[in-house]
């Protein structure tokens, strides 16, 4: 399989984590994104990166989102930090859940060297760089840029392929993701729903990685290999014979 996502060549996206849970399963997965993409430290991935809520019986998606913080926005769409209504998907939630025991959730994820400044690590930048501290010029600053454009791609890419944007989705992304999106990016969407055959798709899920540090470890290298396909149009084992030959961690 080949896909690229035409943002250049600074683009750090390379793997879908899936997962789906119950009403009152949300806190665990609240904390496994956490634990996985914290803002706060250097393990696992960005926190800044792409979401997908999604039917978990008929594997539509419902809604697919962007997130400078992928923990604290599954927090505040799932009630468990209260914020409008008219600023996140907790209605649209709480009816699916009123009528089905399972939501499907993804999210697509970006290296930590894409880590941009939030509220809850900006403290941490500002004791650490003093008065060279900005926002503006942080390089992580590009990560939520390329979130913006990627979103902009596959919800685009979506309608492409159905017609229409996913059913929660009121309208569409990045004018740039727009219009660079192409059908080929559909199979990024796909991923979204596919625990078997994509090779975007970890092997474990969010809660999986969480409890389990040697799969993260594995799953993080595996991101590498991911970004090349990505950005290059490498197949899967070409990207993974290329990195083998560089890397002491041959899998």
């Amino acid at each position: 399989m080949k896909i690229i996502i035409e943002i250049g060549d600074e683009n750090m996206f390379g793997t879908v984590i899936i997962d789906a849970y119950k009403r009152d399963e949300k806190e665990q997965i609240a904390n496994a994104i956490d634990d996985l993409c914290s803002p706060s430290d250097t393990y696992g991935w960005a926190s800044a990166g792409i979401y997908c809520f999604w039917d978990y019986y008929t594997k539509d998606v419902l809604y697919i989102g962007l997130a400078a913080d992928l923990s604290d926005r599954f927090k505040q769409h799932n009630g468990i930090t209260i914020v409008d209504d008219n600023s996140c998907k907790r209605k649209q939630i709480d009816e699916y859940f009123n009528k089905k025991e399972k939501i499907g959730y993804s999210i697509f994820v970006q290296s930590p060297l894409s880590q941009p400044i939030t509220h809850r690590n900006e403290k941490e930048y500002r004791k650490m760089l003093g008065d060279e501290f900005s926002r503006e010029d942080y390089v992580g600053e590009e990560g939520k840029e390329h979130i913006k454009q990627v979103e902009g791609i596959l919800i685009e890419t979506y309608r492409k392929a159905n017609g229409k944007f996913p059913l929660w989705n009121r309208m569409g992304g990045s004018l740039y993701g727009q219009k660079v999106a192409s059908i080929g990016n559909y199979d990024i969407v796909k991923s979204f729903i596919d625990f078997q055959s994509n090779p975007l798709v970890s092997r474990c899920s969010l809660r999986e990685l969480s409890e389990d540090p040697m799969y993260a470890a594995f799953e993080n290298y595996l991101h590498a290999v991911r970004m090349s396909m990505l950005m290059s149009g490498m197949t899967l084992m070409d990207s993974l014979n290329f990195h083998n030959k560089f890397d002491s961690m041959n899998i």
